[in-house]
């Protein structure tokens, strides 16, 4: 059986100064979400911790890494889709940017925002990465839906990103994709997310244990996001 434990980073400070951060840092907030999210899997033993290289998720992975004494690995494949630049745009203006990519056809959601990654290039980028890393432990893609595990037991724990962590349990769920993944599967600042190979005739299945879980934030204020 493999587990794979997934942990949303803090809540970023996108505007600081009410104009647009392309590479954030976790606000107050976001730090403390992230050492409550530390004390929760603290007594949890894990193969191996996966993290994005962006800033919010490796400073939520800070104090993971520590309270599980398991050094990160730093991919990139895990990081979020990468928007146009938008450092420096005043929060009215990203604000409509916004609003204007929920409106698209749907032709355009899977083409991506001008000057930033398509959908098609994001899934394939998240996809090939969680399969090879999966690999890397004895587990092999048989089919759409089927896998090969090996026998023994293996935890692994990874922090992204809302789109990247959607994309990556729809692959690992058999869910055909779709742009718009991260609406489907929405989850809160360091929301954890757990799935877990269950035996079906001769191969395994990927079955989503928990999903959001949040209880590890309680006494925290609860923004949006």
């Amino acid at each position: 059986m493999i587990e794979l434990v997934l942990v949303r980073h803090g809540q970023p400070d996108w505007e600081p100064d009410g104009r647009a951060r392309d590479e954030p840092e976790l606000t107050p907030l976001g730090r403390a979400q992230a050492e409550a999210a530390a004390r929760a899997l603290a007594a949890e033993r894990f193969d191996a911790l996966y993290v994005s290289p962006l800033r919010r998720a490796r400073e939520t992975a800070e104090p993971i890494e520590k309270a599980l004494g398991l050094p990160a690995r730093v991919e990139r494949w895990l990081a979020e889709i990468r928007l146009p630049p938008l450092e420096g745009t005043p929060l009215e203006e990203v604000q409509r940017f916004f609003a204007r990519m929920r409106m698209r056809d749907l032709p355009d959601w899977w083409n991506g925002p001008e000057g930033g990654e398509s959908f098609r290039h994001f899934h394939e980028r998240v996809t090939t990465g969680v399969e090879e890393a999966l690999a890397s432990h004895g587990v092999r893609r048989l089919s759409q839906s089927l896998w090969g595990v090996p026998e023994r037991d293996v935890r692994v724990l990874m922090v992204a990103h809302g789109g990247s962590i959607a994309v990556l349990l729809a692959h690992l769920l058999g869910i055909d994709p779709e742009p718009f993944e991260g609406e489907r599967f929405q989850i809160g600042w360091t929301g954890i997310a757990r799935a877990r190979t269950l035996p079906v005739a001769s191969a395994h299945v990927w079955s989503l244990q928990a999903f959001n879980a949040r209880a590890h934030l309680q006494g925290l204020p609860d923004p949006p996001g």
